[in-house]
């Protein structure tokens, strides 16, 4: 597990993203959707809401089950978390909150994909604290899922129970509500469970029923921002079949482990499949203990 005391961003400027390549995946009969759900929706769907459009968004939002802490959690990460607590770290990710806030806007974007050559890089610490800023200003609507489905891990981070599998959320064998577990009353987080055959998990995502399933949750739910952990980029082609989907992408590099030709290999791949906004530098020091200590 990953010991962070220091983020270092970088939020360059972009072009204006283009029309994404149609995903793969076996061809289906579409779910039935409680609203039409399409992809402008995830763009400029929270503009202009009627009030009757916004009590309706409001009441799925009230919906969604209340967080339950997990009853046993781990005690190593418990302290993991305390330190990540520290005002230090919760101020950088406030700061990185703001400049994606004003870069989405900017750039009219609603997906965020977080992920990083290879796993430990510390994808769902920096999806966690993320998620953990916008619910401390609790503004917008905004949604994390742990797309992550080979290891999943955001539930951990935030020491809450954690339903199954997030495969039967994506194929729509199981409700989003099923799944979705608020942490304000304006922002949730889409936990899944490890599964005992995680390699045939990863190679089950479909580029439709994932299109589908973010069609859904955009149009019911109207969220500002949804924040996506992905597998590793180099590790296997789970990453990019879901990247395609995805309005804007993180990426997060290990200062223990990461190498230069890492980073070059994945923004080469990073390029054509969304905008790229830049690197996060996870850096681990001693100085996390002592954090943790005085927090």
């Amino acid at each position: 597990m990953v010991d962070t005391t220091r983020l270092e961003k970088l939020l360059g400027s972009a072009p204006t993203p283009g029309p994404k390549r149609a995903g793969g995946g076996a061809v289906h009969q579409p779910r039935s959707l409680a609203l039409s759900g399409h992809r402008e929706l995830r763009r400029d769907g929270a503009r202009g809401l009627s009030p009757q459009r916004l009590a309706q968004v409001e009441a799925e939002w009230d919906s969604l089950q209340s967080f339950t802490r997990d009853p046993a959690p781990n005690s190593a990460m418990t302290q993991f978390n305390k330190q990540a607590r520290a005002p230090e770290i919760a101020g950088l990710f406030d700061v990185l909150r703001t400049q994606l806030s004003q870069t989405f806007a900017d750039r009219r974007l609603r997906t965020l994909a977080i992920t990083a050559p290879h796993n430990g890089c510390g994808t769902s610490f920096v999806t966690a604290g993320l998620l953990a800023s916008f619910a401390r200003r609790n503004e917008q609507r905004v949604l994390a899922l742990d797309l992550n489905v080979g290891a999943p891990a955001l539930h951990r981070f935030f020491e809450l129970q954690s339903p199954g599998p997030m495969d039967a959320m994506i194929s729509g064998a199981a409700s989003p509500h099923d799944h979705l577990v608020k942490i304000t009353s304006r922002v949730a987080v889409g936990l899944g469970a490890p599964s005992d055959s995680p390699d045939l998990l990863s190679k089950s995502i479909s580029a439709q029923e994932l299109a589908e399933m973010l069609d859904e949750l955009t149009a019911e739910l109207v969220p500002q921002l949804v924040i996506c952990d992905l597998p590793p980029l180099l590790e296997g082609d789970a990453a990019m079949t879901i990247l395609p989907q995805m309005g804007a992408t993180l990426l997060v590099a290990d200062s223990n482990t990461t190498t230069a030709a890492d980073i070059t290999q994945c923004e080469r791949l990073l390029a054509e499949k969304s905008d790229f906004l830049g690197v996060i530098l996870n850096q681990n020091t001693s100085a996390a203990r002592s954090n943790a200590k005085r927090s």
